[in-house]
């Protein structure tokens, strides 16, 4: 049986997601736990024990989401400079993502472009909500071959 999941909860888990939560998704109540990926030895794992007790209680009971991994991360930057139309700007970013650290070197760059800084908020913000519908559609095709067994 196919998981719907409400556009609004794509969208929270989305923006989980870009933080660098870890999200599960209950597949019969709808129900979103996440927590901070990086808890081991942070100190803050007590802040959290509710949230990875419900998934280790019942870790069959929720579809976990994975944020993008760096390379899906910078291919979603080159896709979002290739559309920066002024070519002396364009040619900027490119230099930017070509050197060491293009993460670092493409926020450093994009402070000094207020619009385009707006604009790439928004970009990533839908890329990430497209992620989540493919990991939506993925988990739903599992779904379905477990089905078929």
């Amino acid at each position: 049986m196919a998981i719907e999941i409400k556009p609004e909860t794509v969208n929270e888990l989305s923006q989980y997601l870009d933080m660098g939560m870890l999200c599960f998704y209950h597949k019969t109540n709808g129900e979103l736990v996440y927590y901070p990926d990086e808890l081991e030895f942070s100190g803050y794992e007590d802040d959290w024990a509710e949230e990875i007790g419900k998934i280790e209680a019942a870790p069959g009971d929720y579809l976990e989401f994975e944020k993008m991994n760096s390379h899906e991360a910078f291919k979603v930057m080159e896709r979002f400079i290739n559309d920066i139309n002024h070519i002396p700007t364009h040619n900027k970013f490119i230099d930017a993502i070509s050197r060491k650290k293009p993460f670092a070197n493409f926020n450093h760059l994009i402070s000094y472009y207020p619009d385009l800084r707006e604009q790439w908020f928004a970009y990533k913000g839908q890329s990430y909500i497209e992620f989540v519908k493919d990991q939506v559609e993925a988990h739903n095709n599992m779904l379905e071959s477990d089905e078929d067994i």
